[in-house]
């Protein structure tokens, strides 16, 4: 009940599509999801639950093969969303979203879960 409450905050504005989710393991250091929608999009958002993370590397893959990847690390404690990362170029199709990332110790231990989400 909580996981949908918070899921549906994240998407107070109808815009937002749910792309794609991966559950990432405390002893992990990257991961991939692979998105789920032909849409185009300008704009992503990430938000994780059930685990603190630090991304440290984001490269999103677009569908021409061509890639982007934004400046800066993203913190995650609880349940949280990072900022909004606008896209170069016109709206495009995404394939893949590769993340590096570390568990923080300070952080619940288990397993948290990455979505991403469009618009």
């Amino acid at each position: 009940m909580l996981r949908a409450a918070f899921v549906a905050i994240v998407l107070l504005s109808t815009q937002w599509v749910h792309l794609g989710m991966r559950r990432v393991g405390a002893r992990g250091d990257q991961d991939i999801v692979r998105t789920a929608s032909e849409g185009r999009f300008k704009h992503i958002r990430l938000v994780v639950e059930g685990g603190d993370l630090e991304l440290f590397d984001l490269k999103i893959t677009f569908a021409d093969g061509t890639s982007f990847s934004p400046a800066g690390r993203f913190t995650f404690t609880g349940k949280s969303k990072s900022r909004v990362i606008a896209l170069p170029g016109a709206a495009r199709v995404l394939r893949w979203v590769n993340f590096y990332y570390r568990s923080l110790p300070s952080g619940p231990r288990g397993t948290a879960i990455v979505h991403l989400y469009g618009r």
